[in-house]
């Protein structure tokens, strides 16, 4: 089974994370996430975190780690995502892809209709913010 790495960027500002809608025309539009993407063949993942948030948002992450990984089928692709936390970045925050974003408490969007890898970092996320 091949495995497709993905980086996914978990923004804070004042307790609150950053979140994405998928765009209308995307796979599984409609689904909100963690903003990132997947990583091009030979790049590392750290690289596709910095390129995938300034192309779909506009900044570049300067104060980051790897916090978890997490495996996910969704049948069109096998997810390897890689999460990291940011607590940094330059630039200001601009859905630069039409998505809808949105600033969230972990702990009350765990009902929100999140990708499956990311609904489970929310869960994780929410017993930091209990």
């Amino acid at each position: 089974m091949k495995w497709t790495k993905v980086a996914a960027g978990i923004v804070f500002r004042e307790g609150l994370v950053l979140a994405v809608k998928r765009p209308q025309g995307k796979v599984l539009a409609g689904f909100w996430e963690f903003p990132g993407g997947k990583a091009e063949p030979g790049e590392s993942v750290e690289k596709a975190l910095i390129r995938e948030l300034e192309e779909e948002l506009g900044i570049i992450p300067t104060d980051f780690r790897l916090w978890t990984r997490v495996k996910k089928s969704y049948g069109h692709v096998n997810a390897h995502v890689h999460f990291y936390l940011i607590f940094r970045f330059e630039g200001i925050i601009s859905p630069w892809e039409n998505q809808e974003i949105a600033w969230i408490h972990p702990g009350k969007a765990i009902k929100t209709n999140f990708l499956e890898a990311d609904q489970k970092i929310l869960e994780k996320l929410s017993f930091a913010y209990e």
